[in-house]
């Protein structure tokens, strides 16, 4: 048996950095998760086991793994590639005759045991996500405030009942039971959902569906099952927090969501979209790139023809941004000439490519506002959810970017 954890540890390594490209991003922790899965191999390969003792060793596995941003699906990937390897090498020994039906049992107990470890972790980070989500709206006034409140505030009682390992909810599992799906229905009159209203409804029944399948799973201990299921839940409940932001966002200037002059979204509603943005391509470990605009020596065009002139150029720049960038891609008046562009999905790499074009087709463009007429440039700053731990750090890597940009000459884009 030790000669078959030592040589299924030699083959991990090669497995990690060769077979699987998906996990080069891990090199500098390749020894550690060796380290730790060869531990619970040998532990599991006894032929005399008391099972409840590799339990703690997979719970921090599992912590390990989340902690660290590394995939629990690794764990599945490196049990698949080599238990048929064991089951093979088992076979030939008679000592293990006696055990080996219950050598598939095992492993079935260690992929439970660690996905019961990192889904603890992750509930851990996605209540600090709602907490921070409820912080948000607290103080607001927007009509958006009772419907997401009340869908986190369901959200977080399911958390805590998985944390608790209660068997029953504690909260109404249909979708048309809960606070938010009352709302939902009685939303046809207040006009908000014309475009987005089916999108919405169905993704809050799978929501609801996803539910249900987890407390399923919860009954039965099944944490392997009902990690996989969470994770779709979150990834869900991100998505549709995100879309009911963006709906409001987009539909009430009287919400003060638009800035009133150029009719672009305004500040007050940056913060709730690009938080819930971000949260999204964390957990679906997809890009996110945000771009900071300023026009080029405005306080120029303001002294010497007016605020008014000023304003119509204002205007006249962010429609431009506004009809260059994409259909998933959102503008914000971040303050005075400076815009904010949201990128989602969206690696630096292509961000350069969608701003730039956008800075050089504005340069090539005669802006007439009244007495002026002539070419007006922008410089922007670009960072992703690569450089930044949440999107203040995303902001300011942005804006100083743009600093950048600014002091190299103006009319250009930096990263």
């Amino acid at each position: 048996m030790k000669d078959l954890v030592e040589d299924i540890s030699n083959k991990l390594t090669n497995f990690l950095q060769k077979d699987f490209e998906n996990y080069t991003d891990f090199s500098s922790e390749i020894q550690n998760i060796k380290e730790q899965y060869t531990d619970l191999l040998r532990e599991i390969l006894k032929p005399e086991l008391d099972i409840n003792s590799v339990k703690p060793k997979a719970f921090k596995f599992g912590r390990y793994l989340f902690q660290n941003d590394i995939s629990y699906m690794l764990l599945l990937d490196i049990n698949d590639h080599f238990f048929p390897e064991i089951v093979e090498k088992l076979s030939e020994n008679d000592c293990y005759s006696k055990y080996f039906h219950l050598l598939e049992d095992r492993f079935r107990y260690l992929e439970n045991k660690v996905a019961y470890g990192y889904l603890t972790e992750n509930i851990k980070q996605d209540k600090n996500w709602i907490r921070e989500k409820l912080r948000i709206i607290k103080n607001s006034e927007s009509m958006l405030k009772p419907f997401v409140r009340d869908h986190l505030v369901w959200v977080n009682k399911i958390l805590e009942d998985i944390r608790k390992l209660r068997k029953e909810s504690s909260v109404p599992i249909g979708h048309n039971k809960c606070e938010m799906g009352k709302r939902l229905e009685e939303s046809e009159g207040l006009g908000i959902y014309d475009e987005y209203r089916d999108e919405i409804i169905t993704l809050h029944k799978k929501i609801h569906g996803n539910a249900l399948q987890m407390y399923h799973f919860l009954k039965n201990k099944d944490f392997k099952h009902l990690l996989l299921e969470y994770l779709e839940f979150f990834n869900l409940v991100g998505k549709f927090v995100s879309l009911l932001g963006l709906t409001f966002a987009v539909m009430y200037e009287e919400d003060a969501n638009l800035d009133p002059l150029t009719k672009v979204l305004s500040r007050r509603s940056l913060e709730f979209i690009l938080s819930s943005q971000f949260h999204i391509s964390r957990i679906s470990k997809r890009p996110l790139s945000i771009a900071m605009m300023d026009i080029d020596n405005f306080k120029q065009i303001n002294d010497r023809y007016g605020h008014q002139i000023g304003d119509c150029v204002l205007k006249k720049v962010a429609r431009l941004i506004q009809d260059n960038l994409r259909k998933s891609d959102f503008i914000f008046r971040y303050g005075g000439e400076e815009f904010l562009i949201l990128l989602p999905f969206t690696s630096k790499k292509d961000a350069f490519f969608v701003v730039d074009k956008i800075v050089k087709k504005l340069s090539d463009t005669q802006i007439k506002c009244g007495e002026f007429k002539d070419r007006v440039t922008i410089s922007a700053g670009i960072s992703s959810i690569d450089d930044a731990k949440d999107i203040y750090t995303l902001v300011s890597k942005a804006d100083k970017a743009l600093y950048r940009a600014k002091k190299a000459g103006k009319n250009r884009v930096s990263v």
